[in-house]
C-alpha cells in the first residue's frame, strides 16, 4: 500500500460534512488510518466553537511547537497530509513546516465557480475603495511574499492534487500555477457530481409536473455570522421570492416546492416560504423531476446541469445591494451555461425560456464537475485506489 494514513488538516472544527465528502469512513473500512489536524486555534482563536463534529482521530493543536511534535513523530513516508485551507499569506508558517519535514502534501482541487463576468467599471472601482484598509494591505503583502515564497521553493507545493473539471485547481489560492505544473494530478468529481452519479439510476417517483427553488438559507446562514459577512434580511427577503414565487406559479401553472439547504436547521421550526412544501436533503431527486430549477448562485446547479435541465438565475436589486456578488456569479453563470437571469422585482411579465444550451452544459461539466476520464466513477473509489496503489483508475 502507497498511503496507510490520510491526516486532514483544516483551520475550522471538523463538520459531518468534511467527515461524509472526504471518505473518512471509506477510507477506515479499507484499512487506511485517519487523522484530523484541528488547527483552528492557530489562526481563529477568538471562533474556536465547540460544537464540532465527534470523530476520535481528531487531533487539536493548540500550537505550532506541538504540531512539530507531532510531524516529528509520524512515518511521513507512509502518510498523505491532506490540506483543506486555501493557500494563502496566512497558512505561510504552516506551509514551512510542511517544507521542513518534506511531507507528502495532498489538496482536493474541487468546487471551482465560473467567474468570467465583469462589472460595470464604476461599481468595480467604487468596491475597491471601498476594500482599501490596514489589514487588507497587509494581508496583500503576505500573499505576495508567500507567492514569492512558492516559487524560490522556500515553502513546497503540492504534490498531488485531486482536480474536478479541467479548471478546478483555480480554487486552490495563490501560486495555484505552480501547483499544478509541479504535482501528480488524479482527476475527481465534484461531491454534487458524485451524488448525481448515485442517484441517476433510481427510478422516478413524481408525476406531477413542478419548480423546485434551490434555497441558500441566506437570512439565517450559520457562516454569515461566524464570518461576520453581511446577509440580507428575512423579511423583505421573502417577502419578495415569495412574491415572485406567486406570479411565477400563476404564470406556468406548476406549484414550486423548496429544496432546503443542508443548514437550513430553523425551516423544521417555522415555514418562511407561505405554506409551500420544503423538502430537506432532497436536492437532488427534487432537481432530476423537475420542470424548471430556480436558484441565486447554488454550487448546486450542478445537478440542473446534470440532467439537462432548464434553470433559471433570481436577482433583485435588494439582493445586488446586499450581495453584489451573487450578481456577479449569477451573470458568469448565465455567460458559462445559457442560463437565464430573471429579475424577481420586475413589473414585466414572467418569460422562461424553453431552450437549454447543450454544448454549453457539456462544456460546464469537464471545465468544473468531472473529465472524460473519470465521469462515470466515483471519487471515493477514485481516492482510495489511489491510496493504496499511486494510480489514477481504479478500473
Amino acid at each position: 500500500m502507497k498511503f496507510k494514513k490520510v491526516v486532514y488538516i483544516r483551520y475550522f472544527p471538523l463538520t459531518k460534512a468534511i467527515y461524509t465528502d472526504l471518505y473518512f469512513k471509506e477510507l477506515m473500512e479499507n484499512n487506511i488510518q485517519v487523522e484530523y489536524l484541528d488547527v483552528t486555534t492557530l489562526f481563529y482563536p477568538d471562533r474556536v466553537r465547540t460544537e464540532a463534529f465527534e470523530f476520535a482521530g481528531t487531533v487539536k493543536i493548540v500550537s505550532y511547537k506541538q504540531l512539530y511534535h507531532y510531524l516529528k513523530e509520524q512515518y511521513n513516508d507512509n502518510v498523505l497530509y491532506i490540506s483543506i485551507m486555501t493557500f494563502e499569506g496566512r497558512v505561510f508558517r504552516l506551509f514551512r513546516l510542511f517544507t521542513k519535514f518534506n511531507l507528502n502534501l495532498g489538496v482536493f482541487a474541487r468546487g471551482v465557480f465560473p467567474s468570467n463576468a465583469e462589472p460595470g467599471k464604476r461599481s468595480k472601482i467604487t468596491r475597491i475603495i471601498r476594500a482599501i484598509s490596514f489589514k487588507r494591505v497587509t494581508d496583500f503583502c503576505a500573499n505576495k511574499i508567500t507567492l514569492l515564497a512558492k516559487k524560490l521553493n522556500v515553502i513546497k507545493s503540492y504534490d498531488y492534487i485531486f482536480k474536478a473539471g479541467e479548471y478546478g485547481y483555480f480554487g486552490l489560492g495563490i501560486g495555484n500555477e505552480i501547483d499544478y505544473q509541479k504535482a501528480k494530478i488524479i482527476e475527481v468529481n465534484t461531491v454534487d457530481y458524485d451524488q448525481f452519479l448515485i442517484h441517476r439510476k433510481l427510478l422516478p417517483v413524481n408525476n406531477e409536473e413542478y419548480i423546485v427553488f434551490l434555497d441558500q438559507y441566506l437570512p439565517f446562514h450559520p457562516d454569515a455570522s461566524y464570518f461576520k459577512i453581511k446577509t440580507v434580511e428575512p423579511e423583505p427577503y421573502f417577502k419578495e421570492v415569495n412574491g415572485f414565487f406567486d406570479r411565477l406559479e400563476l404564470a406556468t401553472g406548476m406549484k414550486v416546492i423548496i429544496a432546503a439547504h443542508p443548514k437550513a436547521e430553523r425551516y423544521k421550526e417555522f415555514n418562511p416560504y407561505n405554506n409551500r412544501a420544503i423538502f430537506f436533503n432532497q436536492s437532488n431527486d427534487l432537481v432530476k423531476e423537475a420542470s424548471l430549477v430556480l436558484t441565486h448562485a447554488s454550487t448546486a446547479v450542478c445537478f440542473p446541469i446534470c440532467y439537462n435541465k432548464n434553470f433559471v438565475l433570481l436577482v433583485s436589486d435588494y439582493l445586488n445591494q446586499v450581495l453584489p456578488q451573487f450578481l456577479v456569479v449569477a451573470q458568469s453563470l448565465a455567460n458559462s451555461c445559457g442560463a437565464a437571469i430573471i429579475a424577481m422585482d420586475s413589473a414585466e411579465k414572467i418569460h422562461i425560456p424553453e431552450l437549454i444550451n447543450l454544448n454549453k452544459y457539456n462544456d460546464f461539466k469537464y471545465k468544473y464537475l468531472t473529465s472524460k476520464k473519470n465521469e462515470d466513477q466515483l471519487s471515493k473509489d477514485i481516492f482510495i485506489h489511489f491510496l493504496k496503489t499511486g494510480c489514477q483508475s481504479p478500473n
